[in-house]
């Protein structure tokens, strides 16, 4: 039976446990590791011990809140593991509102920090090596929301029917957003990147010019979808993963501020592919990292199809960094969930059940299980709505490399239809199969002509291939 609730849920404990992907368990033997590095003893915390805190139905006691400062990284205040007396002792802002020196430092820092990350987003940086690059990723979660040339924006937003507080204002651009969204399926991608790109600069100078409105969580939701088109659009679309550091470091920030565990949960996922298309050391970890943080919070929000989508990017993922004897019972997970309960968010229109029969053929794909990978294409192709060209293309050179160890001259058909698709509809995603394609017709009679006929589709440069 619950116990009575003498103090209100704590949301921001809450919170910070899903964003670190752990269950109440994990929180708990984080917390009892933590005590024994620092020599406090044992102690008999146990998961219910963290639901009551987080239900409201139990303080933390003191030796058990400065550990969880510890293991959770942040302040007590942002834990909300502070009593109303204890904010009350908050020293105040300095006189109007001027920074004290060791601030001024700080945000100077902080802005030249930013200043480089949106110069290299945009390809105006000095040079810098793509890993070292898409390393800086991992650490999204400590950069300031607002890069430094909006700062100037968002000081300029001074009216009042200008600013997150107004309803209309949140609306227009929530639905801008939608519009956006809708965009992405048959819109130049470099063009609607350029949109998102502006939009979520927009969304981040309204969020800063009044982050505590009432307003301010439904803003800055849109401004976490935006961000993550914007980063989809360079990462799949353009296969320029540099790109998309910028919006990947602003969509996690905004969803933070949201509390929207559907859409953090599809952050932390897409966000998983920057270290899951690499092989380097530690990608692997970070991918796993990221792909728990977006299965914690699926525990809490979202629908069949939004659970279902994570087992596939799971599946996928675990593929690529070479967990593939896992994958099978991912794609099971997948299958069950989409007969399970609960509504899923507007914004999810790019999964159904034919993209997942794509993630189960090309996780078989990537396992080596040819005749397997061939089924599964076969049927999601079968059931692609016509007006999916991305994904078609995607589907016809995965299906391609899955036939040519037993039948070359049907695989080396289906990638003239691929590179027919491509043409007319250019997607960095389906154009870094192509070397593995080319790769596998080595030594057949279809060698020369499908690395004639793809050479010119090939993605130059991409950092992806």
């Amino acid at each position: 039976m619950s116990g009575t609730r003498r103090y209100a849920p704590n949301t921001k404990l809450a919170w910070q446990r899903l964003q670190h992907g752990w269950s109440r368990q994990e929180l708990v033997n984080q917390i009892k590791r933590s005590m024994d590095l620092a020599g406090d003893g044992g102690c008999g915390l146990t998961a219910d011990t963290a639901r009551r805190w987080e239900a409201g139905e139990r303080w933390p006691e003191p030796q058990f809140r400065k550990h969880l400062v510890l293991v959770l990284g942040k302040p007590a205040a942002e834990l909300g593991l502070l009593t109303d007396d204890e904010l009350a002792l908050a020293p105040t802002e300095a006189p109007n509102g001027e920074l004290t020196p060791e601030d001024r430092h700080l945000d100077d820092l902080a802005c030249q920090v930013m200043t480089r990350m949106w110069d290299m987003g945009q390809g105006n940086g000095p040079g810098i090596s793509r890993q070292t690059f898409l390393r800086m990723l991992a650490v999204a979660g400590t950069a300031p929301l607002l890069p430094p040339d909006l700062a100037e924006a968002a000081d300029a937003v001074t009216n009042p029917h200008a600013t997150a507080r107004d309803a209309k204002v949140v609306a227009g651009y929530s639905d801008i957003t939608a519009r956006h969204r809708q965009l992405y399926w048959t819109s130049p991608p470099a063009a609607l990147r350029e949109a998102a790109i502006a939009h979520t600069q927009l969304g981040a100078a309204l969020l800063r010019a009044q982050p505590t409105s009432s307003s301010a969580r439904e803003l800055a939701s849109s401004v976490a979808e935006s961000a993550l088109q914007a980063a989809r659009l360079a990462f799949f679309d353009l296969g320029q993963p540099e790109l998309a550091a910028w919006p990947f470091l602003i969509a996690p920030q905004a969803v933070d501020l949201a509390r929207d565990s559907a859409l953090a949960a599809a952050v932390a996922a897409h966000r998983s592919f920057v270290p899951g298309f690499r092989a380097a050391e530690g990608d692997a970890a970070a991918a796993r990292a990221l792909l728990d943080v977006a299965s914690a919070h699926a525990r809490y929000a979202g629908g069949p199809r939004l659970r279902s989508w994570l087992h596939c990017v799971a599946a996928e993922v675990q593929s690529r960094i070479g967990d593939t004897d896992a994958t099978r019972d991912r794609i099971r997970q997948a299958q069950e969930a989409l007969s399970t309960e609960g509504t899923d968010p507007e914004w999810l229109d790019f999964f159904d059940e034919s993209r997942l029969a794509g993630f189960a053929g090309n996780a078989e794909l990537l396992a080596g299980r040819h005749k397997s990978a061939s089924r599964w294409m076969q049927q999601a192709l079968e059931n692609l709505p016509q007006s999916e060209n991305k994904q078609r293309t995607v589907l016809l050179f995965d299906l391609a490399l899955a036939e040519i160890p037993n039948d070359p001259d049907k695989g080396a058909s289906l990638i003239h239809v691929a590179c027919d698709e491509l043409e007319r509809n250019p997607y960095a995603a389906a154009a870094l199969r192509i070397p593995a394609v080319t790769a596998a017709l080595t030594g057949t009679p279809h060698e020369r002509e499908i690395a004639d006929r793809t050479q010119a589709l090939l993605p130059s440069g991409s950092p992806l291939s």
